[in-house]
């Protein structure tokens, strides 16, 4: 009997020991397990490294980018000069100048963040600051999917022997870029807000309402029209000297085109109607979602459809307006408002 009950009570204390440390390893921190998990890539990073392998893998998932997603292109001084025609276009662009810095500052960057796996929030405070900063230079959460997705499959595709990786380290590689991804797309859409809220003063609204006054009188759909015309001009001149071929998808005389062009003149005014002193254009994201869902054109280029539609703008500026109300100061506010209006249509579609 007393062994029974040794027994008993010694499985019992186990049992009571097993669940105590259950619950121990459950309450450990998302912050430790995907510590744990980020170091597998760490590991591996550092391996690729003493392989001189960190340069091909960058250069491969650029590579992966451009090739794949060709509207992002003109983001880069690079992306420009590709040439598909010629059959030594990749070896060319391996070779760009501007290309191997920017594969190298990505190289430096994933290093510097593996070197703040140890501290979760430095890591987003310094992902968020990448973020905000790259905000400036036209990037959106979309393109964090693009390079995700890149890296991924680079690291799947392009390693061999013992820089491949199994199971586990996939899975921490996995880990890695999703944080990577959040705390850049935190970082941009915290800029993207400030730049919505204080990117205008009070007293260039109040010129531009003025001069948006004057094109309500002289016909919203008759401006838009202009604005429309001269911009598809531009942006077929812009893609073809970008080798690309992503052409509007409606003709001039289309009907398609003098509903975009109108639409086009109601996001400006929800735009400017939008702006308070208060929260800037913040509230444009919310406002504008009806234009969105209506004309969002997936096959286009960002980047050159931006500087097509300014110039298609500024035309109309000129003639409603005259030559002498389009200085280069009034150019800078149009140009804010334009962009104001972009950001507010990207977080709108983020959020869709």
């Amino acid at each position: 009997m007393l062994g029974v009950f040794s027994d008993t009570l010694l499985i019992s204390k186990l049992q009571e020991t097993s669940e105590t440390l259950l619950v121990q390893e459950s309450d450990l921190s998302d912050d430790v397990f995907l510590l744990e998990a980020g170091a597998m890539a760490r590991a591996h990073w550092i391996q690729l490294h003493k392989l001189n392998l960190q340069t091909p893998l960058v250069q491969s998932a650029l590579l992966y980018i451009v090739e794949n997603y060709k509207h992002v292109r003109p983001i880069w001084q690079f992306g420009l000069k590709i040439d598909e025609t010629s059959p030594e276009w990749k070896t060319v662009l391996y070779n760009d100048f501007y290309f191997r810095h920017h594969s190298a500052s990505i190289q430096s960057a994933i290093t510097m963040v593996m070197g703040s796996l140890d501290d979760r929030e430095c890591m987003r405070k310094l992902l968020n600051e990448v973020g905000a900063h790259h905000y400036f230079y036209d990037a959106c959460e979309a393109h964090l999917e693009l390079f995700e997705q890149a890296m991924l499959h680079t690291l799947r595709t392009s390693l061999t022997g013992d820089s491949k990786m199994d199971a586990a380290t996939e899975q921490s590689w996995v880990e890695f870029l999703k944080d990577v991804k959040t705390y850049i797309g935190e970082g941009i859409a915290i800029q993207r807000n400030t730049y919505l809220r204080e990117c205008m003063t009070p007293n260039e609204m109040i010129d531009i309402r003025s001069k948006w006054e004057k094109i309500i009188d002289f016909g919203l759909p008759e401006a838009g029209e202009i604005v429309c015309e001269r911009a598809i001009k531009s942006y077929t001149k812009l893609i073809g000297m970008a080798k690309l071929e992503m052409m509007i998808p409606f003709k001039r005389s289309s009907e398609v085109f003098t509903s975009f062009a109108e639409m086009i003149m109601q996001a400006f005014d929800v735009a400017i109607q939008s702006y308070s002193q208060g929260v800037g254009f913040c509230n444009l994201v919310t406002d504008i979602k009806e234009f969105v869902v209506k004309c969002m054109i997936l096959d286009t280029c960002p980047a050159l459809a931006r500087k097509a539609i300014l110039e298609g703008l500024f035309e109309m500026l000129q003639r409603v307006c005259g030559d002498s109300e389009l200085k280069e100061c009034a150019r800078r506010k149009w140009n804010k408002l334009y962009r104001a209006l972009e950001q507010a249509i990207i977080a709108s579609i983020m959020e869709y």
